[in-house]
């Protein structure tokens, strides 16, 4: 039987900063890949209105997704207020949980150090309530993590490029994701070298 794989993250381009090359092995493999993003990202962009922001930042994911073969979905919820709304996201976290049923599941590690990323790791083990999936977590805004944890890695060879073509897609973004292309190919160099391959994500156990 094919994998259920559910990633879970805050903002549109989180997913695949984080695990944007194991989504794309996943999907290749053929396993059942849902993407949930919590916020639609609408303060992102301070000079354009909320409302065009959201709807730019929906349709940049749907078309990633589609281009990845994955499903998404949007939560809606308020951009930068995640904690503030912790018994909202948990309850409809909880019910795509339920009726996903993932094998695994991939988030924000509790150590990230935006606000909106921990409270996602926040919800989603609230969410869980009892079921047992695997948990793996990684880190969008930190290089590395600050605490010891047993580590995942995903040999993306053959999907780095997938990884970065998928973010040029976020256009709204492109003037932060700048900021990010070095680190992720440090970070995922590395990680390649740990893991005897040219390129790999890495990901902390949560649950082993």
């Amino acid at each position: 039987m094919k994998e259920r794989i559910l990633i879970m993250v805050a903002h549109s381009d989180d997913q695949i900063v984080g695990a944007g090359g194991t989504i794309a092995k996943y999907c290749d493999e053929g396993s059942k890949v849902k993407v949930v993003i919590f916020s639609s990202g609408e303060k992102s962009v301070p000079w354009l209105k909320e409302e065009v922001i959201k709807r730019k930042r929906i349709k940049e994911s749907q078309k990633v997704s589609r281009v990845l073969k994955c499903e998404v979905k949007f939560l809606g919820l308020p951009d930068l207020r995640l904690g503030e709304n912790i018994e909202d996201a948990t309850k409809k976290a909880e019910e795509i949980i339920k009726k996903f049923k993932p094998n695994k599941i991939f988030t924000h590690n509790k150590y990230d150090t935006h606000p909106d990323h921990r409270a996602v790791y926040e919800v989603v083990t609230k969410a869980l309530k009892g079921r047992k999936p695997q948990i793996f977590t990684f880190l969008v805004w930190n290089l590395f993590n600050p605490k010891d944890s047993a580590v995942f890695y995903v040999n993306i060879d053959d999907f780095f490029d997938n990884k970065i073509m998928a973010l040029k897609e976020f256009k709204t973004q492109r003037l932060i994701l700048w900021l990010f292309y070095l680190p992720i190919y440090i970070k995922n160099r590395l990680a390649g070298i740990k893991n005897r391959c040219k390129y790999a994500e890495i990901f902390y156990v949560e649950n082993a």
